[in-house]
Formats: C-alpha cells, sequence, structure tokens
C-alpha cells in the first residue's frame, strides 16, 4: 500500500494569486505523467512561496521537469 507524502519547496517569482494560478496550472499539465497528486502555494513574507506537492512514497518529485513547466509559465523557479 502506498502512502501519500508531501514535498516542500521554496520557489522564486509566485507573488501572488495571478502568479499561483499561472504556476500551478504549469504542474498540473506535468503531474499525471510524473506520478504527482495535489499541489498549493503558500504566499510568505519572505522573498520564496512555498510550494507543497502531494505524492506516493515511492514517487520522487523531478525538481528539473517542474523547473521547466515553471519557466512555461513565468519567471518561476524551485531554488531549494
Amino acid at each position: 500500500m502506498s502512502i501519500i507524502v508531501s514535498t516542500h519547496y521554496h520557489v522564486s517569482g509566485v507573488k501572488n494569486d495571478n502568479d499561483v494560478r499561472k504556476a500551478l496550472q504549469a504542474l498540473y499539465d506535468i503531474f499525471a505523467s510524473g506520478g504527482l497528486g495535489q499541489a498549493t502555494f503558500e504566499i510568505t513574507d519572505h522573498e520564496y512561496a512555498r510550494l507543497v506537492v502531494k505524492h506516493k512514497d515511492e514517487v520522487i518529485p523531478s525538481v528539473p521537469a517542474m523547473n521547466e513547466a515553471l519557466a512555461k509559465a513565468g519567471n518561476y523557479e524551485i531554488v531549494q
């Protein structure tokens, strides 16, 4: 049985609701093929927004694939 886990990333460039919408749409476009589930952004007062990705524990999210998708949506990048 698979366990659902969350992986957290810091993302540059996501500052408001419009950025969140564009970035999430870009990520959702690749999630099915990458075996990933849901995602959400938490906008903070810090330099980076927090991206939370839910996925099965045996799936390792591909940061390069996510960054490629994010770059198509705007000036967004996973930085850590």
